[in-house]
């Protein structure tokens, strides 16, 4: 049987189009694919602008910053030592605090000492984050208190370690950049102290 060429045209019209149609969809797929591509990207680099921008407040490297910063963090460490040797069960916790409340009352003296040579004032003051955690801390009782303590000891100290070594590293004033560098030395050996704990 002969099938007419009218017939035959129109079926390859139709496959013809039939493709074009897949390759329109296939476009169109590639196209919503790029775009969510594209969101996710945008958001990945508003995440990571964001951390940066936290990071960078975090870590100041001009003095006044530096110092409300570091005047912070020797401010709780002093009071949550003081809140450890009131409240821990523990012999090894309570001569941990001691160790740390002592070093930094020193840090905070040489700090006001450093700060005047670049006309900076030290009013330490407890940031929201270093106020929560010390009402945790004051919440918390028996061996769940130095557990939690020494869990904030770690995050604190490796917190405060990035702080002193990047001013140190970059700085704006010399005599809180030797500053930085001394306490460097000490919030290493803490480290050390806490890494090197029994009670843990």
């Amino acid at each position: 049987m002969r099938i007419p060429a009218m017939t035959i045209t129109f079926a390859l019209t139709l496959a013809l189009a039939a493709c074009g149609g897949n390759d329109n969809a296939a476009n169109n797929m590639s196209t919503e694919v790029a775009m969510t591509d594209d969101a996710a990207a945008n958001d990945a680099l508003g995440a990571n602008a964001a951390a940066d921008n936290q990071a960078g407040a975090a870590m100041p490297t001009d003095a006044r910053g530096f110092v409300t910063a570091v005047a912070a963090s020797d401010m709780y460490e002093i009071e949550s030592a003081q809140l450890a040797k009131s409240k821990s069960s523990s012999a090894e916790v309570k001569e941990l605090a001691g160790h740390i409340e002592t070093d930094h009352k020193q840090s905070t003296a040489e700090l006001k000492t450093a700060a005047n040579s670049a006309g900076v004032t030290v009013t330490p003051a407890l940031d929201a984050e270093k106020q929560a955690m010390l009402d945790q801390l004051r919440a918390a009782s028996g061996a769940e208190f130095d557990r939690l303590y020494l869990q904030q000891q770690k995050t604190a100290h490796q917190k405060a370690l990035g702080l002193v070594q990047n001013y140190a590293n970059g700085g704006d004033n010399p005599a809180l950049k030797s500053f930085a560098s001394k306490a460097t030395t000490i919030i290493q050996g803490h480290i050390e102290h806490i890494n090197g704990m029994k009670t843990q």
